[in-house]
């Protein structure tokens, strides 16, 4: 299964610091809609009563975001982040019968902390 195999190519570059990290730096960049996103596909990996599959498929696409050297180098201006949305994308496509209330009030407070409080960014990974 080709896709298998990349799916777990991409998950093992998925680290919890590379992830904030990542977040960090590019919370000023792009919008709280796609920060919104991505917190949404972090907090359905991390639940343990969805499917390994799908958990996989997040953390995947997570590991994929991380990544600065992909498919297209997320350093190139206007074109780099084009591959990132797409798995993002797809992830989000196979998350949304997951995304419970609880779990959009846990992203949209994660994203306001990233958006308002750059200089204390340690509390938007954990729970």
């Amino acid at each position: 299964m080709k896709q298998g195999k990349n799916l777990h190519k991409y998950s093992k570059y998925y680290t919890e610091s590379a992830f904030r990290q990542k977040l960090a730096t590019l919370s000023g960049k792009v919008g709280g809609k796609l920060l919104y996103y991505i917190i949404v596909l972090y907090e359905l990996m991390r639940d343990k009563d969805i499917p390994l599959r799908n958990r996989l498929v997040f953390v995947a696409a997570l590991g994929y975001f991380i990544l600065p050297t992909d498919l297209i180098s997320d350093f190139l201006p206007g074109l780099g982040f084009t591959d990132d949305l797409a798995f993002l994308t797809y992830a989000m496509a196979s998350a949304t019968d997951y995304i419970t209330p609880e779990v959009r009030e846990k992203a949209k407070k994660k994203v306001d902390q990233f958006l308002n409080r750059d200089d204390d960014l340690s509390t938007a990974g954990s729970t």
